[in-house]
């Protein structure tokens, strides 16, 4: 798994422009607060009963866009890794209702930190 987010980590066009050489200016708070994003979106998938952990995906993704300009990467990787959970859902005729729970409060409660930070103000509903 860590050999797979290495690779993932080192094509990410938003990570790439932002850092050169291994230059880094607030870059490792914001891949910290990316991974925390990741793993904390993740974690809910598990099972049934964990969507609340959407909550701290979002706590993290705040996190992530007031640290890191490189947000609209990270809303979109989730959003497209959700789309793919339900069409396989679909696919499968299965229906998980952690997976709606968890990308509602990650959304919501992510977006509502993003446009408390003044910079970023309304551009998360522009990704």
């Amino acid at each position: 798994a860590a050999a797979i987010s290495a690779l993932i980590m080192a094509i990410i066009p938003a990570h790439i422009m932002r850092s050169m050489g291994g230059g880094y200016d607030n870059e490792c708070i914001a891949m910290t607060a990316m991974l925390m994003t990741f793993y904390f979106w993740v974690r809910p998938l598990r099972n049934e009963r964990s969507w609340w952990i959407g909550v701290i995906a979002g706590l993290a993704y705040g996190y992530m866009v007031a640290a890191w300009g490189g947000f609209t990467c990270v809303i979109n990787m989730v959003a497209l890794h959700a789309a793919i959970c339900a069409v396989k859902d679909t696919i499968s005729n299965r229906y998980s209702p952690g997976l709606y729970k968890a990308y509602s409060l990650f959304f919501v409660i992510g977006t509502l930190l993003a446009t408390r930070v003044p910079p970023v103000g309304l551009s998360p509903f522009k990704s």
